[in-house]
């Protein structure tokens, strides 16, 4: 299990923002600089950080247990693609899976990423830490659901599911007028995951998408602790397909 030796899962549910859109090309670029920026600052759990020191602190490196590790949190996993995501240009030949990403970046530059921003698990923040909690929840159904269809990979249905909730982010850390992450984030993501969004979108794909997220989604409950900005919208991912 992706979230073995951390902390009980809370039962929490969320139906992030289906806001982002793209803006008018004159703008783009900064808007993506921007987003860049607000990114680089998606935070990660300190258990997260602290589990990771005692793993790299072993005589010898497990990149399988790091990988668990970051993939039972929302923010590393976003710091380890965000870094991935810039040394690719396509998604041909990006590795797919978490170890091979870490296997494939310095230790320092993908742990220095993850470790920049550490958030407390006290009352100012426990909006962002129900929001990783649920997310981790909905990639473990996900995965659950995916391996009973054996339809599509576990651990794509694992990835997919931990960030069906990266909408509602902006609203969680605060960020000035609900800024989204569009650009940022689609440059960053592998190719299976945006499909996955697109799939929800166009009825005419695959259901099998539609069908594992939306039974994870009903498995993971309904949202709460989470203000009514963060819960915007019905689609499970909050960024709009092409």
């Amino acid at each position: 299990m992706f979230t073995q030796g951390f902390d009980e899962t809370i039962h929490q549910g969320v139906n992030p923002s289906c806001t982002w859109q793209r803006l008018p090309s004159a703008r783009e670029k900064s808007v993506a600089e921007l987003n860049e920026d607000l990114l680089d600052e998606v935070p990660v759990m300190p258990a997260t950080i602290l589990c990771l020191e005692m793993t790299l602190n072993e005589p010898s490196v497990d990149l399988s247990r790091a990988s668990e590790i970051v993939l039972s949190d929302v923010g590393a996993t976003i710091q380890v693609l965000r870094l991935i995501g810039g040394g690719y240009d396509f998604d041909e030949g990006r590795p797919r899976r978490m170890a091979d990403c870490l296997a494939s970046l310095d230790i320092d530059t993908w742990f220095g990423a993850i470790s920049a921003h550490a958030i407390a698990c006290d009352r100012e923040h426990a909006e962002t830490t129900a929001l990783w909690k649920h997310c981790r929840l909905v990639g473990q159904y996900a995965k659950l659901v995916a391996e009973w269809l054996e339809c599509i990979s576990g651990e794509d249905a694992y990835l997919v599911g931990l960030l069906h909730g990266i909408g509602a982010i902006p609203y969680v850390l605060g960020w000035p007028g609900g800024s989204g992450v569009p650009f940022a984030m689609e440059g960053a993501l592998p190719m299976f995951v945006l499909n996955a969004m697109r799939n929800l979108d166009d009825s005419s794909l695959s259901p099998d998408w539609r069908f594992i997220l939306t039974v994870a989604q009903e498995l993971a409950g309904p949202p709460q602790c989470l203000a009514p900005a963060s819960v915007v919208g019905l689609h499970p991912f909050g960024i709009a397909s092409n």
